[in-house]
């Protein structure tokens, strides 16, 4: 007989595990350091003191992150490529917070989106142009990036996104 034959002609036998050690404790997550290496970003970051998008690229399956990953959740391979991104892109999904100042207690609204950024495979949490009604939003809404004024390199540099013209169009139906 050969092995394959003989492991699907044994039956599985479910192992009873005896506990053998417990250790009570507490763990204190905030009492942890954690290190967090930056150096990886900074041509990400330096591209956004440019007002220009960048992401970097996973040579293992060739997903494009925005913004930067230290590992592809994927294939989990560091991504080592950079590559160039355009300012448009498209809603992903939308929500509103409601968000209540703590001086006053009055609570705001405030519209927010999942961007996917054209050239990227993944989204970003961003804001939509104060002027648009948020109950004109909707899933695929073409937006681009509003950059500030002056760009300090940091995700904070995309003030908000503008509304594009949506350039889809509706479907006729013919009456007969």
């Amino acid at each position: 007989m050969s092995k394959l034959t003989q492991r699907k002609s044994l039956d599985y036998v479910k192992k009873d595990y005896v506990r053998t050690r417990t250790m009570p404790a507490n763990w204190y997550l905030a009492s942890y350091k954690y290190k967090y290496n930056i150096s990886h970003t900074k041509p990400f970051l330096n591209k956004l003191k440019e007002k220009k998008l960048i992401g970097n690229e996973c040579s293992g399956c060739n997903r494009v992150f925005f913004p930067p990953r230290l590992v592809c959740g994927k294939c989990f391979v560091k991504p080592d490529g950079w590559t160039d991104l355009r300012e448009t892109g498209r809603v992903a999904t939308f929500a509103i917070v409601y968000l209540k100042d703590p001086e006053t207690g009055e609570v705001q609204e405030k519209p927010t989106v999942l961007v996917h950024q054209d050239g990227a495979d993944t989204a970003i949490i961003g804001q939509l142009n104060p002027e648009v009604d948020f109950k004109d939003a909707y899933v695929g809404m073409p937006v681009k990036v509003h950059w500030i004024e002056n760009p300090t390199g940091g995700l904070m540099d995309i003030e908000y996104y503008d509304v594009l013209e949506d350039d889809a169009k509706d479907i006729e139906i013919k009456k007969e």
